[in-house]
């Protein structure tokens, strides 16, 4: 029953979160393969053009492959951002007793470079309250210029209820770094 309700939850909020990432099938997941000992159930898997198999855009280290329900890879076209062609969106979803979300986004530049953002990552162990997410230039509540992250929170019929932006990053074609990935835990 918690699956159906996040599965759920998950359609509803796509739909009204303002996030018009699409799916595409530009971009594939291959070379699956194990990350130091395989009792650790840590596999690597590298992000791919589909046309170009040889272009690499990332490779994402999954840590418990054995609880991985789904890989989703979405885009935004024309986001907004000099120099930005394109962001790309790996969402990694995980379904165990508690539901969790892992999100990685990389923007593709005009040169076809990627830049990676921080991940979020989203946990729920009920019907979630909030979350967070990028909201990019284009996007409803978007800002000129600029990439927001927030934490976006719901009423109990999934619509937006608040916004609060946990960080504000002015795009000047710059690297993030190693910053860390933020977590969401909703219990």
């Amino acid at each position: 029953m918690r699956k159906f309700i996040f599965f759920a939850f998950v359609i509803c909020v796509c739909a009204t979160n303002a996030q018009e990432f699409k799916l595409t099938n530009t971009y594939d997941v291959t070379n699956q393969r194990t990350v130091g000992q395989e009792e650790e159930d840590t596999w690597a898997v590298d992000v791919i053009v589909t046309n170009n198999p040889e272009k690499s855009i990332a490779t994402l280290n999954i840590a418990d492959f054995g609880l991985l329900d789904e890989i989703r890879i979405s885009v935004l076209e024309e986001p907004a951002l000099e120099g930005i062609t394109e962001i790309l969106k790996i969402t990694l979803e995980y379904n165990t007793c508690c539901a969790s979300t892992e999100e990685q986004y990389y923007l593709v530049t005009e040169d076809y470079d990627v830049i990676a953002l921080p991940g979020i990552k989203n946990e729920y162990g009920y019907d979630p309250i909030s979350d967070i997410h990028y909201i990019f230039p284009n996007q409803p509540f978007g800002k000129e210029g600029t990439i927001l992250r927030a934490v976006v929170q719901y009423t109990e019929t999934h619509t937006i209820k608040d916004i609060s932006v946990l960080r504000s990053i002015a795009w000047n074609d710059d690297d993030f770094g190693q910053e860390e990935a933020l977590t969401a835990i909703n219990y």
